[in-house]
């Protein structure tokens, strides 16, 4: 009787688990999402991976083992479907590649898209809560920024009566300056011209995207009643303005509905960074003099000094010293500087972007110790150097095995901030800001802003990473290191002087704020871009080799006010004395430069009779504008500009022949230049 009745339990007890394994089974549901890549800031392409990694369903987890593998449905559209039990709570978000084993993520940040807002508490991730039955998502766009987005943000505004078409091309394999040129799609109709193909959409650089910055995109739109879904055709070609256009065949794309919609992204005349890729030793070589001088670095004390973007940029928040993508730099006892050979695998024509970063050690910030550094945040280790207007730094990439990357100023290692290491002054000195505010007032130079009440607001020049205020106990980035400009005789010139105990720097960084009723105005941009900040600098009474003599005052050109794409003027020269002027001049003119041909720097002299804007700028033998020597106003004299064979990024440009193009005061000219390395 006994073993009957176990018999019996066990047999029950069995079936109740088959029972519950199949209502488990049955209970789960099929969550699809839809994907969209458009906003990846890599050359993704449908054959690479798209992954949905995170918690809450056994198909996920937070790294390459994932299930959840998204296939492409054509272009930059991507679905997946998995399994999950009614109630869970999956944390998610998007991963892209184009390997899983080695794990090979999409530039930026290693694949990982940026921060969510999910509308909860999630981590900066994204939320899903199963319901009890199959689920198929909204579109979701990837975040290829760094900034937060909502879960279901899009790239572009939608309107109730018209498509978005969002169009995206590459321009990192063509010869192509994003700082000074423009990049339009234009074509016929239905979104161009009906007699001749006309600008469809005027793109913009997306400055974080690979190969610094090579990725342009923008949205046009059509009105949906003029569109016939499976009919409607559209031609379009991208250009480089004026008129240089893709010699590639016309590219076209059929509207498939009256849904917003995104064109997979192309090279310009479809050519890539050249190959085959190279895998090669870099070189990186970087002096902290300046700094060193100026009590700001000291490497017994444990301030340290990495690279930064050439393999990704870190995330906010990160660990210096266990960040991969701090490239840690060894100080060089014997050379006196900080080296770092770097090993990539890259094509041939490829741009490297990258910045220095310090972390100094944390008794820089402890009021108590010796060591203390009045002003300084230890977060702001950020570079912006001068030569670049604080952009990032570039360096192409060649086919060598073994690569050197060009210094500053003409010598073998790169500056920190690129502050000359003479770049430091050592003895008092009132230095005068000069701001033109009457663009501010005129809504054709500022469109977008309350204008400028010349007599009612206040303005002031805002140091903007700018290490000259920390010598003066001020911070970087704060308020307290502003500059009240005042104009005193009506004019709309305000000016202003600071006095600068030593030891300071010669390099001045920033805006310009003023006051309206809706707030404080900046001019210029917070972002990581040529322009977004004026660079100024203050030049030497005299200089005899390694000995510098600064002036007691110093007049700073005068500026005008700008929205953006502020002036940057080049930084003096410290090869010779520039200011032994004997006799002004009675008549504009411009030396041939010496040496030429030349290798690493060449002087170009030229008369001023009277004060005057100069302008210089170098072009390659394409016309390829190469490089900015001057764009600002000079006082009359004989002046001497030197070029270190840079392009207006830092970077060492090729040998061959260029031309100097000289304006000044209704004076032109134009000298033919050969570089020989």
């Amino acid at each position: 009787m006994g073993s009957k009745y176990t018999a019996f339990t066990l047999a029950i007890y069995a079936l109740l688990l088959i029972s519950l394994f199949n209502i488990q089974t049955v209970a789960q549901v099929n969550v699809t999402m839809r994907l969209n890549t458009s906003t990846c800031l890599d050359t993704l392409r449908p054959t690479d991976i798209v992954q949905i990694r995170g918690d809450g369903t056994a198909a996920l987890t937070w790294d390459a083992k994932s299930t959840a593998i998204a296939t492409n449905i054509g272009g930059d559209y991507w679905e997946v479907t998995f399994k999950a039990f009614p109630g869970n709570l999956i944390r998610y978000k998007i991963w892209t590649g184009y390997s899983l084993s080695p794990e090979v993520g999409t530039f930026h940040w290693s694949g990982w898209e940026g921060p969510i807002n999910a509308g909860a508490p999630s981590d900066n991730n994204r939320l899903l809560q199963i319901t009890g039955k199959d689920t198929v998502l909204n579109l979701q766009y990837y975040n290829g920024w760094e900034n937060t987005v909502p879960q279901y943000w899009r790239p572009f505004q939608s309107k109730q009566d018209s498509v978005a078409v969002y169009f995206r091309v590459n321009m990192g394999g063509v010869a192509f300056d994003p700082a000074t040129q423009l990049v339009d799609v234009r074509g016929g109709l239905p979104m161009g011209g009906a007699t001749s193909w006309t600008t469809i959409k005027t793109l913009s650089r997306e400055s974080n995207s690979v190969n610094s910055g090579s990725f342009q995109s923008g949205v046009a739109y059509i009105p949906k009643d003029s569109i016939v879904a499976g009919v409607t055709q559209q031609q379009f070609k991208f250009v480089i303005q004026p008129d240089n256009w893709e010699s590639s065949s016309n590219r076209s794309f059929v509207f498939s509905g009256t849904n917003d919609t995104t064109i997979h992204w192309y090279y310009f005349n479809n050519r890539p960074p050249s190959g085959p890729a190279v895998t090669a030793d870099v070189l990186f070589r970087l002096k902290l003099d300046a700094l060193e001088k100026a009590g700001l670095f000291d490497e017994s004390l444990g301030d340290r000094v990495a690279v930064t973007g050439a393999k990704g940029w870190p995330p906010s928040g990160f660990d210096f010293d266990t960040e991969p993508t701090m490239l840690k730099m060894t100080y060089n006892t014997t050379l006196e500087e900080w080296n770092l050979v770097e090993n990539f695998t890259k094509f041939p024509g490829e741009v490297i972007p990258y910045k220095y970063y310090i972390r100094w050690d944390t008794s820089r910030v402890d009021t108590a110790s010796v060591n203390y550094i009045p002003g300084l945040d230890l977060q702001n280790g950020w570079e912006e150097p001068g030569f670049t207007g604080g952009a990032d730094r570039n360096y192409t990439y060649t086919s060598d095995a073994q690569q050197f990357i060009a210094g500053d100023f003409g010598e073998e290692q790169q500056f920190f901030n690129s502050i000359d290491s003479r770049g430091v002054i050592t003895t008092p000195i009132d230095v005068a800001f000069k701001i033109n505010m009457t663009p501010a007032t005129d809504v054709n130079e500022n469109p977008t802003n309350p204008l400028f009440r010349p007599g009612i607001d206040t303005v002031y020049v805002q140091f903007d990473g700018c290490m000259t205020p920390i010598t003066q106990g001020l911070t970087m980035y704060g308020t307290d290191n502003r500059l009240l400009l005042t104009d005193l005789d009506g004019d709309l010139v305000y000016t202003g002087t600071w006095s600068l105990n030593p030891p300071t720097f010669y390099q001045f960084c920033y805006r310009i704020v003023y006051t309206s009723p809706s707030g404080e105005i900046w001019n210029g941009s917070g972002s990581a871009i040529r322009g977004r900040r004026y660079y100024q600098y203050v030049h030497p009474a005299s200089v005899n080799g390694q000995t510098v003599i600064w002036p007691v005052s110093y007049q700073l050109a005068e500026l005008p006010w700008m929205l953006d794409s502020l002036t940057i003027e080049d930084p003096p020269s410290f090869l010779t004395d520039n200011n032994d002027i004997a006799l002004l001049p009675n008549q504009y003119s411009v030396s041939q430069n010496y040496p030429n041909p030349f290798n690493p720097v060449t002087r170009i002299q030229y008369n001023l009779p009277q004060r005057t804007k100069v302008k210089m700028e170098i072009y390659d033998i394409t016309g390829r504008l190469v490089h900015f020597l001057s764009d600002a106003e000079q006082d009359a004299g004989v002046h001497i500009a030197d070029w270190n064979g840079n392009d207006s990024y830092g970077n060492s440009v090729a040998s061959g022949i260029y031309f100097l193009k000289f304006n000044a005061g209704g004076y032109s000219k134009t000298l033919k230049m050969m570089l020989m390395k």
